[in-house]
């Protein structure tokens, strides 16, 4: 089964949802998204362009996910 990760970052009035990752890029499971998501999410983060956002929330969605943006 596809799995993937969701992040909700906001940055000020700005939120937007961003794919971390899924089981395609990384293997990962319902079990080990619902586990470990955290510390993924904050090494998605601290590497790339969104380590001045904020971490809003996050949720594991079985199967492909098409993220939205939020005001």
């Amino acid at each position: 089964m596809l799995v993937t990760l969701v992040a909700m970052l906001c940055n000020g009035q700005l939120c937007m949802e961003k794919v971390v990752t899924n089981s395609e890029m990384s293997g990962i499971t319902m079990t080990s998204c619902a586990v470990s998501a955290q510390i993924g999410i904050a090494d998605w983060m601290s590497k790339g362009p969104y380590h001045e956002w904020r971490l809003q929330s996050y949720k594991c969605v079985a199967g492909t996910y098409v993220p939205k943006t939020h005001a």
